[in-house]
């Protein structure tokens, strides 16, 4: 087993599975589907309207589409992600504590997007979304037919600074769903009640690109021999024997950038919705929201540094090298490859009612379940055998073969309420406020800096104008706000110290406060054809 072998298994499990898709827990839910009228009143629209986006929030809020409506959208936004880092009382890493990055802070304002299908993430100097649907409801029918295009899942930042020290956990993250077509139909049985039903096709996207060290025992250990060893006069002595100069490797350097790349074209899901209005000024929906199943594939890229490289090529070199050489690397400057993963979008439910206790004055309330234990277990393939996998096989209870991997995460499901308020200025003007207060699905023991999200808080401003008898324009406003503290060793997702911590670690002995600011403009234009 190489260690070129660990580093790679190392960085595509222990960041793609244990960090990438913990930046959905709960900050992307519902938050990138631009709809005005949701955002403005905290989400709480499953009893409500929500105009073309009723595909998502509930199908069978479609029959309020009367004829033929086409929406037209532009979604933008700006997410500020900050990170502070301080050592612990008494903090040294295998007697050192040199660390360039205590003491220091990260921030990144910088969006990405993924371009699906062609690959790759590009970043933008501002993050605008122009997004579009139709619905169609013949004359006399109780039929109402729609498509929409929306974005279930849209996050991605840049930490563009080479002294960022955010860059060990995300240079660039991209984690992107976009449903490009969705068939939706609503049938109203009667006065009273209306059905419906959505089919979403989407594409998934998982994009990362990150620099990589490592505190752990082994390079701590290198960094001890070499500063033991690569003297004047012991290192020429020493060096055809055990060459351990050509390359520094220790606790606090910066070893590899891994670029990896996974996406899936095709991913269906599908919602099922029911809408009763049984007297003007109350009406109850509720929504189910189906999981997708999904393998996505692609390839990675890891491109090592001259000291990593420098380092085993020259213990190569050396006799103690060529004695134990099936255990160390040839000092290759990159590994390319392909990798796969399977995984769960999970299903979601949420129910909720409208009260109208004045003519002009309209009060939302929704509960929202997601499934995020979904999200309990990952799987990760590789295109070849793996050493350390076949070692994992004996190991690991079950959780391995020779070819994968699966890694437990311990997700949890979620529940969150919200609520909003609409109150008519006259027949052509709507001004809504909302709140709603978004629990992690992430344990406080996988907290880290590539996704910075505890409890978080949303919320909502905006408003409603009827331009015309046949146009309408609504515009929402998001802010949301996260903060947590990751106390040193207390996540081994991020800042673990013991030598038993094999998975990654790189602000071992740090402790870390986070914070994360959104803030999200829609604007709507909707008018019959």
């Amino acid at each position: 087993m190489t260690h070129a072998s660990t580093l790679r298994v190392l960085l595509l499990v222990g960041l793609t599975v244990g960090c990438t898709w913990q930046a959905h827990g709960q900050l992307a839910n519902n938050l990138t589907i631009g709809n005005p009228k949701a955002m403005a009143m905290g989400n709480a629209i499953t009893a409500d309207s929500s105009g073309i986006d009723a595909v998502h929030y509930n199908p069978a809020a479609l029959s309020k589409l009367k004829g033929r409506q086409s929406t037209v959208k532009l979604l933008s936004g700006v997410m500020d992600i900050r990170a502070e880092f301080e050592p612990r009382e008494n903090y040294n890493f295998m007697g050192f504590d040199d660390d360039p990055h205590k003491d220091s802070s990260s921030r990144t304002l910088t969006p990405v997007m993924y371009l699906p299908g062609l690959g790759g993430m590009t970043e933008l100097p501002v993050l605008v979304a122009p997004l579009a649907g139709l619905s169609v409801n013949p004359p006399g029918s109780k039929f109402t037919f729609a498509t929409n295009v929306y974005a279930p899942m849209a996050l991605g930042y840049s930490r563009d600074s080479d002294e960022d020290p955010g860059r060990f956990q995300g240079r660039q993250v991209s984690l992107q769903r976009i449903t490009y077509f969705s068939p939706s139909l609503a049938y109203q049985v009667n006065d009273e009640l209306s059905i419906g039903l959505s089919v979403g096709f989407s594409h998934q996207a998982v994009a990362l690109n990150q620099d990589f060290r490592n505190p752990g025992m082994l390079t701590g250990i290198a960094r001890l021999l070499n500063e033991a060893i690569c003297i004047p006069g012991l290192s020429e002595l020493v060096g055809p024997y055990l060459n351990l100069c050509s390359g520094k490797i220790g606790p606090f350097d910066s070893l590899a950038n891994m670029d990896l790349d996974l996406q899936q074209s095709l991913s269906p899901t599908y919602n099922l919705g029911v809408l009763w209005e049984p007297v003007e000024w109350f009406a109850w929906g509720a929504t189910y929201q189906s999981e997708a199943r999904m393998n996505l594939k692609g390839k990675y890229r890891i491109d090592y540094s001259e000291n990593w490289e420098g380092f085993w090529s020259g213990l190569q070199g050396s006799a103690a090298g060529k004695i134990f050489s099936s255990l160390f690397p040839y000092g290759v400057d990159e590994e390319i490859g392909n990798a796969s993963l399977k995984l769960t979008y999970p299903d979601a439910f949420s129910t909720g009612i409208k009260i109208r206790p004045a003519d002009r004055l309209q009060f939302n309330f929704d509960l929202r379940w997601v499934g995020y234990s979904d999200w309990n277990n990952f799987e990760i393939e590789f295109d070849r055998e793996l050493d350390l996998l076949r070692i994992a096989k004996l190991f690991g209870g079950g959780n391995a073969t020779s070819r994968s991997i699966i890694l437990d995460r311990g997700y949890v499901d979620t529940w969150n309420w919200s609520l909003g308020m609409q109150y008519d200025i006259s027949d052509r003007l709507a001004l809504r406020a909302g709140y709603e207060f978004r629990p992690s699905a992430i344990p406080k023991d996988k907290a880290d800096v590539l996704a910075p999200v505890g409890d978080a808080d949303l919320y909502g401003l905006g408003l409603g104008y009827r331009w015309d008898k046949d146009t309408i324009i609504d515009i929402g406003f998001n802010y949301f706000v996260s903060k947590q503290e990751i106390p040193a060793g207390s996540s081994c997702n991020v800042s673990c110290e013991g030598v038993d911590n094999l998975v990654y670690n790189p602000y071992a002995g740090l402790d870390i406060e986070t914070s994360v600011k959104a803030y999200i403009f829609a604007l709507t234009y909707t008018t019959r054809f």
